[in-house]
């Protein structure tokens, strides 16, 4: 605002003095008018009719591009209500779904189906879920839980030793960040080895793929402890799904994820692969 003051004041000044030092009287000529007066106000309204010429010329321009100004207004102000309402949603369903995994999570401690150091479901619990899973899809060709059984390996590297300090706090990260992106179709189970097991329920072999491709970009930001420090941990991943055409048992499912993980790392250590049950 005092920017603009002082240009007004300036430009006042300049219009002043070239007023003063073009005072003499002239004749202007204009189709039949005459009109007299002095050269600076004739030229002074000479510039004042240009400007306003040029602001009736691009008037129409000025006002379309103001209607379609509001009207972007309008629709950006009901797309960010529109957001603001699906984040509440998304927010809200967030809170049911991690109540609903801590609940099962509860459960499943009771019965002493989880393991201390991670709070996973044991490794013995593997094989139970995928003959269950795998049976469930040969019964039944209804619901979509049971179109298909998709098992992923995961191997994390760079995880603290069970007698480091951070260990624990470490291995609460690392499963508090995967589980916070697992599908409710998805169970965690422990391994040896700082081994991981995941078991999704009614993907197709496309969506799988691209869920193995979520998951793998977990850990991807390093892991920030209490004390400051940073751990980093490296996430290698290979899967294998089989469909309610495939005959193949858990031991057989569990093998071939295992053998898609190890050939993994011949595509780079952060490329995931997903094959299908039965195939070579």
């Amino acid at each position: 605002m005092p920017i603009l003051v002082v240009c007004a004041l300036l430009i006042s000044l300049v219009a002043i003095l070239f007023a003063l030092q073009n005072s003499w009287g002239i004749t202007v000529s204009f189709l039949i008018w005459r009109f007299y007066g002095s050269l600076a106000l004739i030229l002074l309204l000479t510039l004042a009719f240009g400007v306003i010429i040029g602001l009736l010329v691009t008037a129409p321009t000025i006002i379309k591009r103001g209607w379609v100004s509001s009207r972007q207004k309008r629709q950006l102000s009901q797309l960010e209500e529109e957001y603001q309402g699906q984040a509440q949603d998304a927010s809200s369903q967030r809170k049911k779904l991690d109540l609903m995994q801590a609940t099962q999570m509860q459960l499943f401690t009771a019965l002493g189906l989880t393991e201390t150091k991670t709070g996973l479901l044991t490794y013995r619990s593997l094989d139970p879920v995928l003959s269950y899973a795998l049976g469930k899809m040969v019964e039944t060709s209804e619901g979509s839980w049971y179109q298909s059984t998709c098992l992923f390996v995961i191997d994390l590297e760079g995880v603290p030793s069970s007698d480091a300090a951070n260990s624990s706090a470490v291995w609460l990260m690392i499963t508090r960040r995967l589980q916070h992106q697992l599908s409710p179709r998805s169970w965690l189970h422990s391994g040896e080895q700082n081994r991981l097991y995941c078991v999704t329920l009614g993907m197709t072999i496309e969506a799988a793929t691209d869920y193995g491709e979520f998951l793998s970009s977990t850990l991807d930001e390093p892991l920030q402890l209490v004390d400051g420090s940073e751990v980093s941990v490296k996430l290698r991943m290979g899967g294998a799904i089989a469909r309610q055409n495939a005959s193949i048992t858990s031991q057989q499912l569990l093998t071939q994820a295992a053998q898609t993980l190890e050939r993994s790392s011949l595509w780079g250590r952060s490329r995931f692969r997903m094959v299908e049950a039965g195939t070579s």
